[in-house]
């Protein structure tokens, strides 16, 4: 298949991805998904680059060097479960998949393959917009520099280093399961962790099962969510796992950052 190149109309006046600002790989096969999508991202300065399938992508992925890849799993003629794969062997930067799911287990199928979220069409670019932002503010906040060690608001201190979880100034005890969870979460802060890693993390080869980290995430919540009840910091995806969302100093996700010491 043909590839087609659309960077964002303001940013065609010297042809260089360089000057523009964030840079978008589009992966689908319909022509007319790959024109909206250039048409809604370059109005937010982005420059959107789209080719139809996996094999122009990864030919791609090294020139243009994205910082967010949106892609659909269904192709005429390849595997995009296993493109998302591939993705992931090459690249760190957040993986979006849109697509319409057929069950629950496509969209898990596209987790366990290394997609960071999933989108089912049809979808509103409202939507759309706001999580490319989310995704791309956890994708700074992981930088260059390693593994996430500190994390601060004003509500909730978490230092790695030190082992110490301090909420409203005050040092919370933690079982050593809990707080092993709660370190596998913050060095994945703004990913889905996937409950096997986590089962891992806690109680490494001693079988237990999705039960006990159900119960201990409750825990979790109980010390250190400003409301158990609604949890804002741990937050589940049904099917999937949980993810540590940093907050902001009024309390809404995205703002704050980790830092990897």
């Amino acid at each position: 298949m043909a590839q087609s190149f659309h960077p964002g109309p303001r940013d065609r006046s010297d042809g260089d991805v360089r000057e523009t600002g964030t840079r978008i790989l589009v992966v689908d096969p319909s022509p007319e998904m790959q024109r909206l999508l250039q048409h809604e991202l370059s109005m937010d300065r982005m420059a959107v680059f789209a080719v139809a399938g996996p094999s122009e992508a990864l030919a791609l992925l090294p020139v243009i060097t994205p910082d967010l890849i949106l892609t659909e799993i269904r192709f005429p003629d390849h595997d995009g479960l296993r493109f998302c794969q591939q993705l992931r062997t090459v690249t760190h930067i957040p993986i979006l998949v849109i697509s319409a799911p057929r069950s629950d287990q496509d969209i898990i199928r596209a987790f366990d393959m290394g997609a960071d979220d999933f989108i089912p069409k049809p979808f509103s670019f409202a939507e759309l917009r706001a999580r490319i932002q989310a995704h791309l503010r956890r994708q700074s906040w992981r930088g260059a520099q390693g593994t996430i060690t500190y994390y601060a608001d004003d509500h909730l201190v978490i230092d790695l280093r030190l082992q110490e979880v301090r909420v409203r100034g005050q040092r919370v005890r933690m079982s050593r399961i809990e707080y092993r969870l709660l370190a596998c979460l913050l060095e994945h802060a703004g990913r889905v962790v996937r409950h096997e890693t986590l089962l891992q993390a806690g109680w490494e080869d001693q079988g237990w099962d999705a039960h006990y980290l159900k119960l201990y995430i409750r825990h979790l919540r109980n010390k250190i969510e400003p409301d158990p009840s609604r949890p804002r910091y741990i937050v589940t995806v049904w099917g999937v796992g949980y993810r540590f969302c940093p907050q902001t100093r009024s309390g809404d996700p995205d703002s704050s950052s980790p830092v990897a010491r």
